[in-house]
């Protein structure tokens, strides 16, 4: 497999693995938040969501997605997180599932080694490759989450009873 379709594999499976940790989750245990100094899942997924629209922004197709909403900078970005008014969950997917059609256009129609200035990486197949190692981290995240709220372990072996 070359890099574009490693990428675009990679990228289909951390969306598609978004989308398990959060199928069988009611809008309250998406907000509910199991210890007070974690950030709930959909603050995970609204993160996500924002530093994906961030990444089309970069790679100079910020056109190839629809805005996200005004309030996920001040809710999502980085240094957020905890109580607050998000948004309902199946809204927030419905944001990432635009904005992982966006990151994948850049996957397949975009020169990856076309230069980005940044701290993390170099170029638009680095910003990609982050984005999805951003995405696994999450990914992990949730399922701690899922795990402290009771839910079923969705990788790996099953707990013990």
């Amino acid at each position: 497999m070359d890099l574009i379709g490693t990428i675009r594999f990679q990228m289909q499976r951390s969306h598609e693995r978004v989308q398990q940790c959060i199928a069988d989750l009611s809008a309250e245990e998406a907000r509910r938040s199991p210890l007070p100094r974690l950030s709930p899942v959909v603050w995970q997924v609204g993160h996500l969501t924002f530093y994906d629209a961030h990444y089309t922004e970069r790679a100079g197709l910020a056109h190839a997605v629809p805005a996200i909403p005004a309030d996920y900078e001040r809710l999502f970005k980085a240094g957020t997180g905890g109580p607050a008014e998000y948004p309902p969950i199946d809204q927030v997917w419905k944001v990432f599932d635009r904005t992982n059609t966006a990151l994948m256009r850049i996957a397949e129609g975009t020169d990856l080694a076309r230069p980005i200035d940044g701290q993390l990486y170099k170029d638009v197949g680095g910003m990609l490759i982050f984005a999805c190692v951003h995405r696994t981290y999450h990914i992990g995240k949730v399922a701690t989450l899922r795990a402290l709220l009771d839910k079923p372990v969705l990788f790996g072996p099953p707990r013990p009873t």
